[in-house]
């Protein structure tokens, strides 16, 4: 017999105990199923079961994870009642499920609301939000034995392994893991039985559930006093009181936020409260959470996708059992069951790593303000660069606006150089990428012994490949973009879908091949520019330099990038070269020289936001120039040196830029005066693609005098075709996100993903391409 299904509910639900000897049911979703599911269960085996349970469920002839979201409440006895009337008998939990806490009802809402604002299931949301679950088996360790002293006799006849064990034991507070004892001490399986048969160590289960420990290499890091401009903002949020306030904070890079946020969440601990911290990138995790752990000197969960699943099980569970209070993460860290929040904190809020790129098109710094509603907590968002809707938000009133401005360290504001490289003949340039001012900039920073960050938002060597004979450009034969070449892995690879293959001899174009003099032309040309280009350049116009490159190329993984980054804050790195990643909040004292190969790279996509996302990039990575006694100086190279993001980031003009930007945004509709839908439609047959855009629009279309709201399209979308699909948008926008929700709605319950065509809607949208 299967399971009940339920229509989706959004209304609250409570727990509630039964009687033993009554029946008992309970109501779950099961990712990802559409739907509720409801089961009956034997209060005598799993009468402890609550809203939140993750439990094992028979569904068909396999048994699966579900979770509870409402138990013995009036939903069921009325869809019982129901059933009975039909002859319709509900499935039994097993004797044997497991169960494990994964939320609290207080959750549960949170992850109702965010449902209902994107139109999708609770089941996906739940399986967006919370990590598999996963049991871990207790290890065997060891301990000094509590009924025995080891005398001098015991200690004389001990072997130097068996001295080594108890001497290490001896010294700690915990039980030690067996296969630690083996590492340190070299201690076999049967030197450890032995010192147990003699009684001088006892073995015991160590639950790897157990809470999350401080490290003990960290010592406690004593506050730095805060200036006054710090000490006003802490004093300006506190007296917003309790419940729920919203506060940006704007500070130039180096103001001090960090400490703001730890004195505020100093003191929510001390009231009995949580907090949680939800940072742009998963690299700045680690060392955010050593400075954290240091100076809180407690627990601390991290949460981020690069976790194994039993490790981010583990930290999930020590939060949702309240063992730990404080938690930091990227993006999906916004979801972390912490109990009685009283402080929510989304550094570098504008950073576009928020918005979720695929399936649930969430954004976390939006979540964050859902969410410290519905738990009446403060919420502050910080950046050097705020996001337009922030700070129309702050300059509405919405928000407490709190302005940093001047550096904590008392440095002086970096000087900015723009470099116009139409004014520069090819031939006076140092090289290819460097112009004359960018070389001795560097030139006087290696002298001095200072280190420099060089950015080129773009990887590889070439952009592309082009044929000298007809000037074909090698494509992905799956997207509608260039091949970049990468020298070090000699591979075209496509930076959408990631096809590679080997440089050819032959252009499939026009037949021309490779000739054996190796004088002739080579048959394809390099155009274009990236990260590996400027480091080769790099290294022949200083060759005594170190220069290492920071990319998706170089870091692959979470302990590449801690790698590159340690080396460069130890001084084992002069000159380091990246992509955006080189911009994201890096404390790096010795770096006083910032230099931008193309301000341009940004500037022209096809996108609303690129003004804005140009200006914060390059005012964020010129931040990392002169944080400490040593002013710092920023080169902008650029082919367009009167462009208000380029002009107004060297004379560090943010609410320059942000005026003319929201006059610009208002009158063209776009946010935050109104709100977006996106639509694509994507398919491999291009027709297939466009005949549906094509419904769908008209659809739309009938839709919109009565919602009020706007229908462009359909239009091809700037990448057209991504990994063999054919791509078509539709934009729809309102000043009203409920028109575009109920809209929305409409649209998914006739278009929707089928064989042939897929289609994906993105409710406030923040990639045009």
């Amino acid at each position: 017999m299967s399971p009940i299904q339920l229509p989706l509910t959004s209304e609250k639900l409570p727990e509630s105990g039964v009687e033993a000897g009554s029946r008992a049911f309970c109501t779950t979703v099961i990712p990802p199923l559409d739907g509720e599911f409801i089961y009956e269960y034997g209060v005598s085996t799993h009468g402890h079961l609550a809203v939140g349970d993750v439990i094992e469920v028979p569904l068909g002839r396999r048994t699966t994870n579900a979770f509870i979201v409402s138990l013995n409440s009036d939903k069921e006895a009325k869809t019982l009642e129901q059933m009975e009337a039909r002859g319709v008998s509900i499935r039994m939990i097993s004797r044997e499920s497991t169960s494990q806490r994964a939320f609290s009802p207080q959750h549960l809402s949170f992850y109702e609301w965010i449902a209902r604002y994107y139109a999708e299931p609770l089941s996906k949301i739940l399986d967006l939000a919370i990590p598999a679950p996963a049991v871990t088996k207790p290890q065997r360790g060891y301990r000094l034995s509590t009924v025995s002293s080891l005398s001098q006799t015991e200690a004389l006849s001990l072997g130097p392994i068996q001295s080594r064990v108890t001497e290490l034991l001896k010294s700690a507070l915990d039980p030690i893991l067996a296969s630690t004892l083996k590492s340190k001490c070299g201690a076999s399986a049967a030197t450890l039985r032995s010192l147990v048969q003699k009684n001088l160590i006892e073995e015991v289960l160590i639950d790897k559930t157990d809470q999350i420990s401080a490290s003990a290499d960290l010592l406690a890091i004593e506050a730095p006093s805060l200036n006054d401009e710090q000490q006003s903002a802490v004093t300006a949020i506190k007296n917003l009181g309790d419940g729920f306030s919203g506060t940006l904070i704007q500070g130039v890079t180096g103001s001090g936020k960090t400490e703001i946020y730890l004195t505020l969440i100093l003191e929510a601990l001390q009231k009995g409260l949580s907090a949680l911290v939800v940072v742009p990138e998963i690299a700045l995790t680690p060392q955010l959470t050593e400075r954290f752990i240091s100076r809180l000197q407690i627990p601390v969960a991290v949460l981020h996708s690069s976790l194994k699943p039993k490790e981010r099980w583990r930290h999930w569970s020590d939060i949702v059992s309240g063992r730990v209070r404080v938690a930091i993460g990227a993006r999906s860290a916004i979801f972390a069951p912490l109990h009685n929040l009283g402080l929510i904190v989304v550094d570098e809020e504008h950073d576009s790593s928020f918005k979720q790129g695929e399936g649930i098109r969430y954004h976390a710094r939006d979540l964050a303000l859902v969410r410290a509603k519905l738990c009446s907590c403060p919420v502050i968002l910080g950046s050097a660069t705020p996001s337009l809707e922030s700070y129309n938000n702050a300059l509405s009133g919405k928000y407490l606006h709190v302005h940093l401005r001047q550096k904590y360290h008392d440095a002086a504001q970096s000087t900015f150089e723009i470099v116009d490289l139409n004014t520069i003949k090819p031939w006076k340039m140092k090289s290819k990428s460097i112009s004359p001012n960018f070389f001795l900039g560097l030139k006087k920073t290696l002298d001095k012994g200072g280190q420099a960050f060089v950015l080129y938002n773009k990887r590889g060597f070439a952009s592309y490949l082009q044929c000298s004979s007809c000037e074909h450009v090698l494509g992905c034969p799956h997207c509608s973009v260039t091949l970049t070449f990468h020298r070090n892995a000699h591979s075209l690879i496509c930076h959408q879908c990631s096809f590679t293959m080997v440089p050819p001899a032959i252009c499939l174009a026009c037949g021309a091949h490779e000739k054996l003099d190796h004088d002739a032309e080579p048959i394809f040309a390099h155009r274009g520019s990236g990260t590996e280009r400027v480091h080769e350049e790099l290294g022949q116009l200083f060759p005594t330099a170190r220069i290492a490159v920071l990319d998706r190329d170089t870091a692959s993984s979470v302990q590449d990038y801690v790698e590159i980054l340690r080396r460069v804050r130890e001084r084992e790195v002069d000159i380091l070269v990246g992509t955006q990643m080189i911009a994201k909040g890096h404390d790096l004292p010795g770096v006083i020289f910032v230099g931008i190969v193309d301000s341009d790279v940004g500037l022209h996509i096809p996108d609303f936001r690129a003004a804005e996302r140009s200006f914060q990039l390059l005012t964020q990575v010129a931040g990392r120039a002169g944080r400490r006694s040593e002013q710092g100086h920023v080169v902008l190279q650029t082919r367009v040196p009167s462009h208000p993001s380029l002009v107004l980031t060297a004379s560090s003009k943010y609410d320059e830029f942000a005026e003319q930007e929201l006059a610009m945004r208002k009158s063209l509709h776009y946010p935050p005066f109104h709100k977006l839908l996106r639509v694509i439609v994507s398919a491999a047959d291009r027709s297939v693609a466009l005949k549906m855009a094509a419904e769908l629009a008209q659809f739309a279309s009938k839709l919109s005098e009565q919602l009020k709201i706007q229908v462009l399209g359909p239009a091809p979308a700037p990448i057209e075709k991504i990994r063999t699909l054919w791509r078509y948008h539709i934009l729809m926008r309102s000043p009203s996100v409920a028109s575009l929700q109920h809209a929305m709605k409409q649209l998914k319950r006739n278009y929707y993903s089928k064989d042939d065509t897929r289609v994906s809607y993105d409710l406030d949208p923040h990639d045009m391409l």
